[in-house]
């Protein structure tokens, strides 16, 4: 007779044999994909090598993602290739996901997929000017892999190189950095001594490529000729080997000959400069759209802004022609460079169209550069999803082998249905959140792009502008600056010329904004200039200006123009908008007839020329818009009136120039405190000692 009891147990014992196959089944296929045998892995090392060799980036994506899920290739092989083929076709931020995955799922096993990520990311980053971040990726990638003693790569000599390049971006560098070069070039000659190949050359020469341009970047120019002189001796080198591309080894030369030229054009040997410059110029890469552009950098900083500006009307050439071919970080790299260079070479015409090209281009940019933002975003929210799915698909295999380990396979079927509809729940709200909170970043992140971009191009339009004004100088005459630069610098503009005894003098603000307003301040200072060498009347001046820059209906800034004869005293002035200035006497008053009203029609606008005399010893206050805009931490704007109150209370204390005008800015300074200013806060004193 057979007893409930041995019936159960005879159940049991049926039900342990059979979980027992079935848990080490699951515990196969939980593991699965995990470990690659070797054969899997050359298989797939074949097949990533010959689509990388053809440069064929969608074949090395797809690849990589069916090879991984088939367990031919780790994940963090698989996130690497496809982070490399993304940065290849210019994916630049879907390539930062895939190799911070890769440097994620990285082990001590995967060093040589830790460094090459690590590599590449840092370069990314040192390319885009991310040199903090750069530093934060690379440097402790150095010391694990020199942890894990492999630092014998050239990944891990690169590494090197990019946080001296990182260094040198912030400013940083010291023995530090030199010591990170020479390391690296130790470490570069010894894969070259002992591998004697191709890429061993190749990697050396790309290391002192960037090792001689961060020198350059910094301005350590002893330094950058030593390294220059390792670089010329590398080429040297490597074009002794049989069967090497002469185009290449021009390129390299060419290369060598402009960083000599830069180099020596930094320690004022400028005939030594030209004649590494001309040496450069004799190559075939020199007489490429890239050779001419890249020449730039020693023109302009030869000041040979004629040359320069020939060079860069290959940059159609190097960029493709059309608006769509102009990127934000080509527009702040080459475009701003090609308006400096035909500015300062004299072809205002040729500067007028550039800088209406770069005002049609941003708009473009920044649609492309969302639709870019928005394309790759949705990319990588899927991986997201499948990286989130992987996961809960392991926890559930897992989970199900510890289950049935266990015996309790009824309870485990409930518990994981439970389990299944509460993750999937959890899944779901936090995919809602995420979706929402990805699209609020990616709306700040390209609102706040584009503000950083227009204050970057707005401050160097008003750095160029800045750079070719140069203050008159003579002994009976006292002419003071006070510019304070607004986070959208270049709004305003002052500034004087002479011609004979007659002091022209200008000030005046755009009324437009960002780089609009940098623009126009720039278009209004040259034809200030321009007019102010044919004619010293200041209506003639202004009408000058309102034609070249005016629509004919709306005047887009807002001037006083004068001029002083330095012999008599007469002060000619008239005045379109711009603040009214106060003239020094007994006390502080209004410059009369200087209201800046229209009192007839020419093209839309029309104003008188009045007339005072400025005795010797006096002197006028003026300012532009943005100083009576100020605000304070409340938002209050300064005001006209309160600024004049301020003006006399700094007169009271000090009647002279200097003091007077040290005076109202650390007053203004005082109301705005900390608080930042949009506007460029400009202020000027003329007058006769």
């Amino acid at each position: 007779m057979i007893t409930n009891s041995s019936k159960w147990s005879k159940v049991w014992v049926g039900v342990i044999s059979y979980l027992i196959p079935l848990t080490s089944y699951l515990f196969i296929i939980s593991s699965c994909g995990n470990n690659p045998s070797q054969e899997e892995s050359a298989r797939a090392e074949q097949l990533i090598k010959a689509a990388h060799k053809a440069k064929d980036y969608q074949r090395l994506i797809s690849l990589a993602d069916s090879l991984e899920a088939k367990g031919s290739m780790t994940p963090a092989q698989a996130y690497y290739w496809q982070g490399y083929a993304s940065d290849r076709t210019n994916h630049r931020r879907m390539a930062e996901f895939y190799y911070n995955t890769a440097l994620k799922a990285a082990g001590t096993d995967d060093s040589e997929i830790l460094a090459k990520a690590a590599s590449h990311l840092a370069n990314l980053m040192a390319v885009r000017g991310d040199y903090e971040n750069g530093l934060k990726i690379a440097t402790p990638v150095v010391r694990q892999l020199e942890e894990l003693q492999c630092d014998t790569t050239s990944d891990y000599v690169n590494l090197l190189i990019y946080i001296g390049c990182c260094q040198a971006g912030l400013g940083t560098s010291g023995e530090a950095t030199a010591d990170g070069f020479d390391k690296a070039y130790e470490r570069h000659l010894d894969n070259v001594k002992k591998n004697r190949t191709d890429e061993a050359y190749k990697d050396a020469i790309a290391g002192l490529i960037n090792i001689v341009y961060a020198c350059n970047y910094i301005g350590q120019y002893r330094e950058a000729l030593k390294w220059n002189s390792h670089f010329s001796e590398m080429i040297s080198e490597y074009e002794q080997r049989p069967g090497i591309s002469s185009e290449y080894i021009d390129k390299q030369q060419a290369r060598y000959n402009l960083y000599q030229a830069q180099a020596l054009e930094g320690l004022d040997k400028d005939d030594e400069a030209a004649k590494a410059f001309d040496a450069f110029l004799t190559s075939q890469y020199a007489k490429t759209p890239e050779g001419r552009i890249l020449a730039n950098d020693y023109l302009i900083a030869a000041e040979r802004w004629g040359e320069a500006a020939d060079n860069y009307q290959s940059l159609d050439a190097l960029l493709g022609e059309g608006d769509n071919s102009y990127s934000l970080d080509n527009i702040r790299s080459l475009v701003l460079k090609k308006y400096q260079a035909n500015l300062l070479a004299g072809r205002r015409d040729s500067a007028v169209a550039v800088s209406m090209l770069l005002c049609d281009s941003l708009t473009n940019a920044f649609q492309r550069a969302k639709e870019i933002d928005a394309a790759e975003q949705a990319v990588i929210v899927r991986k997201v999803e499948e990286l989130g799915e992987q996961q809960v698909a392991a926890t559930r295999r897992h989970q199900l082998a510890v289950l049935g380990l266990i015996g309790l396979i009824f309870l485990a079927v409930i518990g994981y249905v439970f389990y299944r509809r509460y993750h999937h729940y959890q899944l779901h709200l936090a995919h809602r959140e995420l979706r929402k909170d990805i699209g609020e970043l990616e709306t700040a992140a390209t609102e706040r792009s584009r503000t950083e971009t227009e204050q970057r191009i707005a401050a160097a339009i008003s750095q160029y502008v800045a750079h070719e004004q140069q203050l008159p100088q003579r002994d009976d005459l006292t002419l003071l600056v006070s510019q304070t630069p607004g986070t959208m610098a270049g709004s305003c503009f002052c500034g004087a010329v002479q011609q004979g005894d007659a002091l022209i003098f200008a000030i005046g603000s755009a009324t437009g904004k960002g780089v609009t307003a940098a623009t126009t301040s720039a278009m209004t200072w040259a034809q200030f200039r321009t007019a102010a060498s044919i004619d010293t009347n200041p209506e003639h001046i202004i009408t000058a200006i309102n034609e070249a820059i005016s629509d004919g209906k709306h005047m887009p800034v807002r001037i006083l123009v004068g001029s002083l004869d330095m012999t008599s005293g007469l002060l000619q002035y008239c005045n379109a908008g711009n603040n009214t200035p106060l003239l020094s006497d007994k006390e502080l008053t209004l410059l009369p007839d200087c209201d800046g009203e229209p009192v007839g029609t020419q093209a839309g606008y029309a104003y008188t020329t009045h007339q005072t005399t400025l005795a010797k010893g006096k002197w006028l206050f003026l300012y532009a818009n943005g100083v009576a805009e100020a605000t304070d931490a409340d938002g209050k704007p300064l005001g006209d009136k309160h600024l004049r109150g301020m003006a006399l209370q700094a007169f009271k204390v000090n009647e002279r120039p200097e003091p007077f005008l040290q005076n109202i800015q650390k007053a203004v300074d005082d109301y705005t405190g900390s608080t930042p200013q949009a506007n460029d806060l400009t202020m000027m004193v003329i007058g006769r000692k």
